[in-house]
């Protein structure tokens, strides 16, 4: 299936690792109507995501530099009624095109990824993650939850601002 502007792709894939823990992955896509830099400009400043981004309550860069490979975030969540501080490690970086970061919390694993891809003067952002551990079901539903709300927030903000 192909995203057009108005389309969110929503997929949700179940794993097996290695040593039997369930992992359960999740994702979505959105195209936005708008070059790459100003998509990118928008999520990389993630100290602003509150400002524009409900559920998210909180997010505190607590590494110096610039953002990067290595830079630690504290980021407080509101997620189905539950608020939730977690600490994520950046794990990929790379300049308008990609963030991954990892975390844990509860018991669960947290790996959470922001894609950027160039389309016709157009911008393909796919949003997701993976979690494992006890609490994953819950984990990957809030997840799944978030990343719907930040691709629409950042399709709204960003072309009504156009």
């Amino acid at each position: 299936m192909t995203a057009t502007s108005n389309a969110i792709i929503i997929g949700i894939e179940h794993n097996t690792e290695e040593q039997g823990e369930k992992s359960m992955r999740f994702s979505n896509s959105i195209d936005i109507d708008a070059p790459l830099n100003k998509v990118w400009t928008l999520i990389h400043r993630l100290e602003e995501w509150p400002k524009w981004m409900p559920s998210i309550k909180k997010i505190e860069k607590v590494s110096e530099g610039p953002l990067s490979v290595g830079s630690q975030l504290s980021v407080t969540a509101k997620v189905s009624k539950l608020t939730v501080i977690l600490l994520m490690t950046v794990t990929e970086f790379v300049q308008e095109r990609s963030v991954v970061m990892q975390g844990k919390a509860l018991g669960t694993k947290l790996s959470r990824f922001y894609r950027l891809e160039p389309i016709d003067g157009r911008t393909k952002v796919t949003i997701g993650g993976e979690v494992s551990g006890l609490l994953a079901w819950l984990a990957r539903r809030g997840g799944q939850a978030v990343s719907e709300e930040i691709a629409q927030a950042a399709k709204k903000i960003i072309e009504s601002s156009a």
